[in-house]
């Protein structure tokens, strides 16, 4: 049963709503974030080496795409939930959080001479996307843990996706295409975390 102050956030057309606005919020984020993400990174590469160049890139690149994402969603969120400007505020510092991790963890690797596939960069960026995530979120929103867990998920299945069809297609992912598919699977799993949370609020 729906909460009655829930601003119709938990019903069908919200899920629609939402799923397209990730996906616009990724397509034109992605076009902005990427390029600028490299032009800084090459900066820093130059000037502090390569970790913290690769550190600049993943701060820029998921910070600047998850951000991207959750300004978009937040259009939906605004005026019908008291936290509504924490959502943007929580995907953009996980964004930037895990992929800085991430990158710069991998790039230590290879520079140390580990050649072995990326668990360990991927287990630290999604402990750093999850506990940023969830510090800004925390005593705001409905079950956190819930929506942090979804958001984590949810970046994980949209990356397997959009590998997956890059795969059978034969095309190159990285497009606007590729990266509108991302921003709806994320907020397929998103969506309907939100819904959930939302029901279960007092």
């Amino acid at each position: 049963m729906s909460n009655p102050d829930d601003g119709g956030l938990t019903g069908s057309r919200f899920r629609i709503h939402w799923v397209l606005l990730s996906a616009a919020g990724m397509a034109v984020a992605a076009a902005v974030a990427r390029p600028l993400s490299y032009l800084l990174g090459g900066a820093a590469h130059e000037t502090f080496g390569g970790v913290v160049g690769e550190a600049v890139v993943g701060a820029v690149a998921g910070g600047g795409t998850l951000g991207g994402i959750a300004l978009a969603q937040w259009m939906v969120l605004r005026g019908r939930v008291p936290w509504a400007a924490r959502w943007p505020a929580a995907l953009a510092s996980g964004g930037a959080a895990a992929a800085a991790t991430g990158f710069a963890a991998d790039e230590a690797l290879g520079l140390a001479g580990f050649s072995e596939p990326p668990v360990a960069p991927v287990a630290l960026g999604l402990a750093a996307f999850g506990f940023a995530h969830w510090l800004v979120l925390r005593r705001r929103a409905p079950r956190a843990g819930l929506l942090t867990a979804a958001s984590a998920g949810g970046f994980l299945l949209a990356a397997v996706v959009t590998t997956g069809v890059a795969v059978v297609t034969g095309v190159e992912g990285g497009g606007p295409v590729f990266a509108a598919l991302f921003g709806g699977a994320y907020g397929a799993v998103t969506g309907l975390a939100l819904g959930r949370a939302l029901r279960a609020a007092p």
